[in-house]
């Protein structure tokens, strides 16, 4: 089962399973965070609308280890001088499964401008989000991608902090190397601008520029995952957070949508959570410098989990 709206649309409803995507097949596509699980959804007529809330096993950090280890990824960084990395957590809560649509529907409302979702499968088991951040869009031979990053509480009345402002700086300076990787020209940015995303605010960059869609592919490898999510240099970070970070990431920070060669609309996978029997389990990040504050850091975590849970309080 799959539903989905892309900003500015009606919500999409398809009946089916997804299955691996072998050949890099167009549709609605889903990629773990590590590029490794890749799947596509296949249509079935009079298809399974039931949902699957698979038991997995989930490692909630707490707040005194989350600290721990912040410290200690604070001081790695000024070590070894690596730009970023995120540093990344669960939250688990208590949860009515049988509100799962109630919940999703009232994402779609509260989020017009964040690509949200819904899907259940048997093997991926119940996701849902709703993400603010776009990896990547085609629309006939142009292309638009965004840099956002740095975060701070919508109702907070402050300037960026320096710390903020080069976390966005590093996102954005990957993106435009990318492109150039890829000898694509004429590329038009604008910003860095500030960007509600419902409870919390960032730092915004957007990128046009002339895209073919034998380019797609590439450049869809080129970004995927970002320093959003991932941190620079990205294979340093890669391995920083495979040792830091006690879960497994499945599909938080991966990407999903629509691809195809003239129509693609793919958004990286944040402000998401895995559903199983009594619980909604909440996949939250933060981005590191070696000027982080870890308790700072967890707050701001704290500051993401809102977008849900400030509905599951209306819904009780």
């Amino acid at each position: 089962m799959l539903k989905f709206r892309i900003p500015g649309k009606s919500v999409v409803e398809r009946h089916g399973h997804f299955v691996t995507n072998e050949g890099d097949r167009n549709g609605f596509v889903l990629v773990d965070y590590y590029g490794k699980r890749k799947f596509v959804f296949q249509d079935v007529e009079n298809g399974n609308t039931s949902f699957h809330f698979n038991p997995h096993k989930i490692n909630v950090i707490s707040y005194d280890d989350y600290i721990i280890k912040g410290e200690k990824l604070v001081k790695t960084l000024s070590s070894l001088g690596i730009q970023k990395t995120v540093f990344s957590r669960i939250k688990s809560v208590p949860f009515d499964h049988s509100k799962t649509e109630k919940l999703f529907e009232m994402l779609v409302s509260t989020y017009p401008n964040a690509f949200v979702y819904c899907l259940s499968d048997e093997k991926i088991g119940t996701w849902m989000g709703a993400t603010p951040e776009t990896l990547l869009c085609q629309h006939g031979n142009h292309g638009f991608t965004v840099s956002l990053a740095g975060t701070k509480k919508t109702v907070e009345n402050r300037p960026w902090t320096k710390k903020e402002e080069l976390e966005q700086a590093f996102v954005s300076s990957f993106i435009s190397e990318s492109l150039h990787k890829l000898d694509i020209q004429q590329v038009e940015m604008n910003g860095p601008y500030s960007y509600q995303a419902g409870p919390v605010q960032h730092l915004r960059t957007d990128f046009e520029f002339p895209l073919s869609a034998n380019l797609l592919p590439q450049l869809i490898e080129q970004l995927h995952p970002t320093p959003a999510v991932c941190g620079l240099p990205r294979d340093f970070s890669r391995t920083l957070i495979e040792q830091i970070e006690s879960h497994d990431r499945l599909f938080y920070t991966g990407y999903l949508g629509w691809k195809e060669p003239n129509n693609t609309q793919l958004f990286v996978n944040l402000r998401c959570c895995q559903i199983t029997k009594g619980y909604l389990h909440l996949y939250l990040g933060g981005g590191y410098t070696k000027d982080s504050d870890p308790e700072s850091e967890w707050f701001e975590t704290e500051n993401k989990a809102r977008t849900f849970l400030d509905i599951l309080e209306q819904i009780g």
